[in-house]
């Protein structure tokens, strides 16, 4: 039993993969956007290639651990904000992050991309470049979606809303990117309730955060 429900779940996951990606391509074609220039190729590595010549979209699209990211930034509309001149700090949550969303929440973002989906994407964004040293130096820091970010840096280890940053300071034309394992949710975001997001250690956190 527990083997057959294993495979449904790993099939909604597979599903819900496909329909992000599809969307995320309609989207492109409808608005008659294009792919950003490179080989065509990803990094399949855990290290981010330096990007001081290149804005924040190639930067992350030269690196296969954030498809589903750049899949959901084009899904919502958000390119502009990602290759404009900015600058801008980016919180890049994993395609392993997106995967430890309840089905429930992908659901919800997936129904609401120009809404929840958008507002989710907005808050991992801070106006400004920001480095982990100057990140650790405030109490909170302000998103592009509105809510702050809260910030700790006891012991010497930077997090967000009790969030890691797993690879810290990689460099943009455009801004700078810290790379984190959870997707964090802002607390004036409405989502199904009783839904719980798994960090990257295991930990849950609540889905309004």
């Amino acid at each position: 039993m527990k083997g057959g429900e294993s495979l449904q779940k790993g099939t909604m996951r597979t599903d819900y993969t496909l329909i992000i990606t599809a969307l995320a391509v309609a989207a492109v074609l409808a608005c008659g956007c294009t792919a950003p220039p490179g080989d065509g190729t990803l990094n399949r590595t855990n290290s981010t290639p330096a990007g001081e010549s290149l804005p924040i979209d190639e930067v992350l699209g030269r690196d296969g651990n954030f498809s589903t990211l750049i899949d959901a930034i084009k899904l919502a509309g958000l390119q502009g904000i990602f290759t404009g001149p900015g600058p801008y700090t980016v919180f890049a949550p994993t395609n392993e992050a997106f995967d430890r969303l309840p089905d429930a929440v992908m659901e919800d973002l997936l129904g609401d991309p120009k809404g929840h989906l958008a507002e989710v994407l907005l808050y991992h964004v801070a106006p400004g470049r920001h480095t982990a040293a100057g990140i650790a130096e405030n109490d909170t820091l302000a998103t592009v979606q509105g809510s702050p970010l809260a910030v700790d840096a006891a012991g010497g280890e930077v997090t967000v809303n009790g969030v890691k940053l797993l690879r810290a300071d990689i460099p943009a034309s455009n801004g700078v990117i810290h790379v984190i394992g959870t997707v964090m949710l802002p607390p004036d975001v409405p989502l199904p309730e009783g839904t719980a997001v798994v960090e990257e250690t295991g930990n849950t956190t609540n889905a309004t955060g």
